[in-house]
């Protein structure tokens, strides 16, 4: 799997981009059934989705059509909760954080390790510690390896561990700094 998604990701890619280069289809995206593949939902069976993460918040992608719609930092709570309910299902933990840098967050956590973030009633940052993936399948599976083959060349190091930064997405590294850890983007609470 953690071979096949990334392939799958540069194969939707491709068929996202219009003959004529002037962007992607802005269609809203169903949900649909889980299988194994992927990151799917759980409404409708006859089309699925998946959740791609991105520096301007989270792409969700149809699979049966190739098209993508961005979830873009600055969304209202509801319409970002609900577009990942529906392809994830219910939250499996929420609540605040009070002391934060950016201020007071409210969370959202979803299976595949997923994170929402939200400051004054808006979507405002995602954490990822499992295996969904950007668009071009980095993901917090991949190891320091597969970082220097896509790209990262330069880590900094703090009390967070290994840190880097690829495409305006965030991450860190496992403690020995051979694992990625947590992939994230936009508002945190992590403490330095």
């Amino acid at each position: 799997m953690k071979t096949a998604l990334p392939l799958f990701a540069v194969v939707l890619l491709a068929a996202c981009q219009p003959a004529d280069g002037q962007g992607t289809d802005s269609q809203t995206v169903t949900p649909a059934a889980n299988t194994q593949e992927g990151t799917r939902g759980a409404q409708d069976p006859t089309v699925s989705s998946i959740i791609a993460l991105d520096s301007e918040g989270l792409r969700l992608v149809d699979e049966t059509t190739g098209s993508t719609r961005l979830l873009p930092f600055g969304a209202p709570q509801a319409e970002a909760e609900a577009a990942i309910t529906a392809i994830l299902g219910q939250a499996t933990e929420t609540g605040d954080l009070e002391e934060c840098g950016p201020g007071p967050l409210h969370y959202a956590n979803f299976d595949q390790g997923l994170q929402l973030l939200f400051s004054g009633g808006t979507f405002s940052g995602w954490a990822s510690r499992g295996a969904l993936t950007t668009m071009n399948g980095l993901s917090a599976d991949a190891n320091r390896a597969e970082l220097q083959a896509a790209g990262v060349t330069a880590f900094t190091r703090d009390t967070l561990e290994d840190e880097f930064e690829l495409g305006g997405i965030y991450g860190v590294m496992e403690a020995g700094g051979q694992e990625v850890g947590l992939l994230h983007v936009g508002d945190n609470c992590f403490m330095r």
